[in-house]
């Protein structure tokens, strides 16, 4: 049974006149029914009992109508299900990020893709950098990247979402914790704990850019995996590190300082949302529209 007919079953069903059915169904009353009666014929039963005053269901007639209300509405659901993987309403989606630097904004971005395509599937990852988020990103592993980035591969196109300060964590008995901003040659004889660094780690890129800037090569006292790491070893009295105002914000900081670095090269650092420039559909573009609105 074809869609078109169990349509016109089931409209001929409720009226039980074919001349009503006609009107709703926007055609003339002699091809309605020829259809009923070339669907009468393929299945092999009369449907209806017809009459010079009237038109009744038979019992094969009541039988057919659950199975063909699930033929039109299975038909309905295929239609819209195309209709909005072409407008970006349905699909899979994928989003890494880089630890506490960025959970704000992608908290707030997966709210709002909630609200605005509840059946958009986003699927969010957390990676420990973002320079291993934006790798993903150009190899196609992912969809989207959120991270801390000074320079974007000209594969990628990029939204600002807002911009991170740099800043400076000593521990709270450090002599310099008394001040609240301080030069990077004052801390030149500090030990520093550090995060891993990428070619396009921003953060290890601009602790390189202070300290040459200061003139000196910095004492590490360690490498350390994670933010949450680094304040613990910090606040321990291990070191000094630099940070950003959103860790610092969201990672516990009990037994840190945290100061502004007096130094007028230390500009905020961009927080981008990175997509591959060749990669557009209609999926990926609903986030990148919904993230323009909600980032400005």
């Amino acid at each position: 049974m074809e869609v078109t007919d169990a349509r016109a079953f089931l409209v001929l069903a409720e009226e039980l006149h074919f001349g009503r059915a006609a009107h709703r169904l926007q055609m003339g009353q002699p091809p309605l029914s020829r259809q009923i009666q070339r669907l009468e014929r393929s299945l092999g039963v009369k449907l209806f009992k017809r009459t010079s005053r009237q038109v009744e269901l038979t019992v094969a007639g009541h039988t057919l109508i659950e199975p063909a209300r699930d033929l039109v509405a299975a038909s309905e659901r295929a239609v819209e299900a195309v209709k909005s993987t072409i407008t970006g309403q349905i699909g899979t989606v994928s989003l890494g990020f880089a630890g506490a630097s960025s959970n704000a904004e992608v908290a707030a971005l997966t709210r709002e893709l909630a609200i605005r395509a509840p059946r958009l599937r986003f699927e969010v990852q957390s990676s420990q950098f973002a320079d291993d988020s934006l790798k993903k990103v150009l190899d196609q592993s992912l969809d989207f990247a959120i991270g801390l980035w000074e320079f974007i591969p000209p594969e990628l196109d990029a939204l600002h979402l807002g911009d991170d300060e740099v800043l400076v964590a000593i521990p709270k008995n450090h002599p310099l914790a008394k001040h609240d901003s301080v030069r990077m040659e004052q801390l030149a004889h500090d030990p520093w704990i550090n995060l891993p660094g990428g070619y396009n780690s921003a953060l290890q890129n601009r602790f390189r850019h202070l300290s040459l800037n200061a003139g000196f090569v910095p004492r590490r006292n360690q490498t350390v995996p994670d933010s949450w790491t680094v304040m613990l070893l910090v606040g321990l009295g291990m070191g000094a590190s630099l940070t950003l105002s959103s860790v610092a914000s969201s990672v516990p900081t009990e037994d840190v300082k945290v100061l502004t670095i007096d130094d007028p090269s230390n500009t905020p650092l961009p927080l981008r949302l990175v997509w591959r420039r060749d990669a557009l559909n209609p999926v990926l573009q609903t986030v990148i529209d919904t993230a323009k609105e909600l980032f400005g």
